[in-house]
């Protein structure tokens, strides 16, 4: 399997440098008329895939519940993920779709971890 970086890289709609990514959410944000939340993400250098999973995975489905929307839907959101000096902006359901990628499950077993995440 490639690495689990350029898998998510692979999913950004869009690369924003990082300090023009200030610029890009607000404009982002107006376009949208507040349709839909904006989750950042910072992710290490030399972050194993596990240490990133297992810290913002549960998390964000918590923060999703606690904002109304279906945590396990992946719709409602977007994310901003942080590396060196991008901004990778992926779709909610792009990067639920490639957690199960990357730990090899189906969406209805994603379904079940998120349950499980909020359930701790």
């Amino acid at each position: 399997m490639a690495d689990y970086k350029e898998i998510l890289f692979s999913k950004a709609f869009k690369i924003v440098p990082g300090l023009d990514y200030n610029r890009f959410s607000y404009e982002l944000r107006e376009k949208s008329n507040g349709s839909f939340i904006i989750y950042e993400v910072v992710m290490k250098e030399n972050e194993s895939w596990e240490s990133l999973r297992d810290r913002i995975f549960p998390k964000l489905v918590r923060y999703l519940k606690e904002k109304g929307i279906n945590p396990s839907s992946g719709e409602g959101f977007i994310i901003s993920l942080f590396f060196k000096d991008h901004v990778y902006i992926i779709n909610g359901i792009d990067f639920f779709k490639t957690f199960c990628e990357i730990e090899g499950l189906n969406f209805s077993a994603f379904h079940f971890r998120v349950l499980r995440w909020l359930s701790e």
